[in-house]
Parts: C-alpha cells; structure tokens; sequence
C-alpha cells in the first residue's frame, strides 16, 4: 500500500525559510555576543580569563575571597564607563586608594562605611543607583530581607561582591592561592607586586573551574597577567614550590 504525500500549501515554504533565517539569526555569533554582552559587564583585561565570557555577570552575588581582587573585579566596570557608580557598604577600611590604582573612580564611588544592622536595606536602596555593590555583611539578616536583596538585584542588574562567605545564593566565588610578593632580598629591598593564582568556580555554566596567575597588586599598583617560571626550593630545608613569581 503506498502511501500519498499531500501537497504543500501556499506560502508554507517561506514560513518555513523565515523562522530558519530566525533561528540562525538568533543562534548566530553576533547574537550570542550581543546577549552576553547585555547580561554582563566588562572587566580589566588580565582578569578575562577568569571570569565566564570574560565579564562580570549582573544581578548576582559574588563572592570574592581576597580584597585587592574584589577591588580589581570592581574596577573593570567602573573603568569602562563614566557613567557607571560603585558602593561601598560596610567596610571602612577598603583601601580608597588600592581601589583607585586598579581603576575604581573616587568621584563616582559611595561611602557607607556604618550600616549597623540595616546593611541588607541599604544595599537595596543603593541597587537602584548603583551598577556594583561591594558589600561586608554584618551579620545574618532575616530570610525575607535576603531574598528581597537578591530579587532587588535580578531587577536592577546591579551586581553584589562580597568577601565574605554569602548567606544567600551566590553565582561565582572567586578565591586567591599561592600568594608571593616581590622586590624584597635579604635584608634589603621594598615590596613591589604579589603574585596570586586565581581561581573562579560558580554555578551552572560557571561549574568548570577558571584559573588564572595574576600580578595583584603589579609594579604599577593595577593587576597584570603573570608568567609563571620553574619551581624553586626556599632556604632552609622548607620543601620545594610552584613559584608563582613573575618572570623578569
């Protein structure tokens, strides 16, 4: 028994050709980068590497286990606009001027230095004006205000960096190892950069871990990619390491 094909309808094929040339548009390299680029912002060149797509997700929770990297991370942002605010809340000792050698402007940045226990609300408050919270917590808030933080930051697109470990749900934690600074000899010398090896891992798509070997802080007070040189056995008996020392 054989079977019959009916017949194509007018205009079937069209339709057909057009959500095909849709699909390829939004399925397209432009298309992708267009929406990552919508999603996210830039961050400093050296810490690309680090970051999923190379940018810093909005709306999200970032933990940040080191302050010269969180200070770095929310440089990139900052240094790519003029138009762009930062917040500081809860951390009276940030390191105003560690923060402007990376890039973070001092005329667009807010001071919040003592939130008391209101930390939660004034970060909300702040999303509304600011592109990047730099948030330490001050304790545990109630679960309600935690979620309407976080809901206030899906809104907005502001993106919360924390060095502190976040009761909530965070997208990326970003922590440091390996630490080793510089410039100093044996008696002699002055500290000139610290070389770390960075390391992000996060969730969904963020699950594969990055890595990186940065200069944070380098010679010039900013961050650098670092080139990592052959391992090296320290004085006195102490076992050999992987040197994260810059070359040169």
């Amino acid at each position: 028994m054989s079977a019959r094909i009916a017949p194509v309808p007018d205009g079937a094929a069209p339709d057909r050709g057009e959500r095909l040339a849709v699909l390829l548009d939004e399925t397209s390299l432009t298309a992708r980068l267009a929406r990552v680029e919508a999603a996210s912002r830039p961050v400093l060149p050296a810490l690309e590497p680090l970051l999923p797509d190379g940018r810093l997700p909005k709306g999200v929770v970032v933990e940040v286990m080191d302050a010269n990297l969180l200070l770095a991370v929310a440089a990139g942002p900052a240094a790519a606009s003029d138009i762009l605010w930062t917040a500081i809340i809860g951390w009276p000792d940030a390191g105003l001027a560690a923060a402007r050698a990376y890039g973070l402007p001092w005329e667009r940045t807010l001071l919040a230095d003592t939130p008391g226990d209101h930390w939660a609300e004034i970060a909300s408050v702040l999303a509304d004006a600011c592109d990047t919270i730099i948030l330490l917590p001050a304790g545990s808030p109630a679960p309600r205000q935690l979620a309407r933080l976080e809901q206030r930051l899906r809104i907005t697109g502001a993106t919360l960096l924390t060095p502190l470990p976040w009761p909530g749900t965070a997208e990326l934690r970003l922590t440091v190892s390996g630490s080793a600074w510089s410039g100093l000899g044996d008696g002699y010398g002055a500290l000139e950069s610290r070389t770390v090896a960075a390391r992000c891992v996060g969730r969904g798509r963020a699950a594969r871990p990055r890595e990186a070997l940065l200069r944070l802080p380098d010679e010039c007070g900013g961050v650098s990619a670092a080139v990592p040189v052959p391992a090296v056995a320290r004085p006195g008996g102490v076992e050999a390491v992987a040197a994260v020392v810059a070359a040169g």
